[in-house]
């Protein structure tokens, strides 16, 4: 019996650990600062490229080393110093980082959520022709995640 190729998939996981809060319109424990150790899956389906590969796991590395060890923030709750340092007013909080300990996401509130689309988004910029689909699988803990899959 003969087999071929229907598809082709490649997958990664990876962690890091990252500080939020959020901004939400009941009392909730999660209006403080928090950390987690984040586990990120990610899933791209597509052909092979001219380098004989899906898509670039550097590219993810890369993505885990923007966020690892930061606080994440939402772009609605920032300004910006003119020395380059960022100020978050949110949730009754005045927060002043250096630029580099900050991501400001362009999502209106940091939940884990959003933060899978922003990290999809991510991947898509830098995915080829040869991309159909990208699925991405946040965990906040071993018991909680969050999934978005996006698909041309």
């Amino acid at each position: 019996m003969k087999f071929k190729i229907t598809e082709r998939k490649i997958g990664w996981h990876k962690e890091f650990d990252s500080s939020h809060f959020l901004v939400l319109p009941y009392e909730s424990k999660c209006l403080r600062i928090h950390g987690h150790t984040y586990k990120v899956d990610v899933e791209v389906w597509g052909k092979l490229n001219e380098n004989g590969m899906i898509f670039d796991f550097n590219h993810l590395s890369n993505l885990i080393k923007l966020l690892d060890h930061k606080m994440l923030v939402s772009e609605d709750w920032v300004s910006v110093k003119g020395d380059g340092s960022v100020v978050v007013e949110k949730n009754g909080k005045h927060l002043e980082f250096p630029r580099d300990e900050v991501v400001i996401l362009n999502k209106p509130n940091v939940t884990a959520e959003l933060i899978a689309e922003w990290f999809a988004e991510r991947i898509a910029e830098k995915a080829g022709q040869n991309i159909k689909k990208i699925r991405v699988k946040i965990w906040e803990d071993p018991r909680s995640y969050a999934e978005i899959t996006l698909e041309r």
